[in-house]
């Protein structure tokens, strides 16, 4: 999702909040943000950069069989 000014993906996600899935990425005033629960069933807007690690112990997709 992608919104001008952070008030707009503000007030979009108040009124789709049963809609919205944590993990989603929310594009707002030019800043990436992820959905995140903070529990009794209230979402943030996390800035994604909080999310990103400098060095990854993740090498890719994994498959056992």
């Amino acid at each position: 999702m992608e919104f001008n000014a952070m008030e707009d993906a503000i007030d979009w996600l108040k009124r789709h909040r049963q809609e919205i899935l944590v993990g989603t990425i929310v594009t707002a005033a030019g800043a990436a943000f992820i959905v995140v629960s903070a529990g009794a069933g209230m979402l943030v807007l996390a800035p994604l950069v909080f999310m990103a690690e400098a060095e990854s112990p993740w090498t890719g997709a994994m498959c056992e069989g």
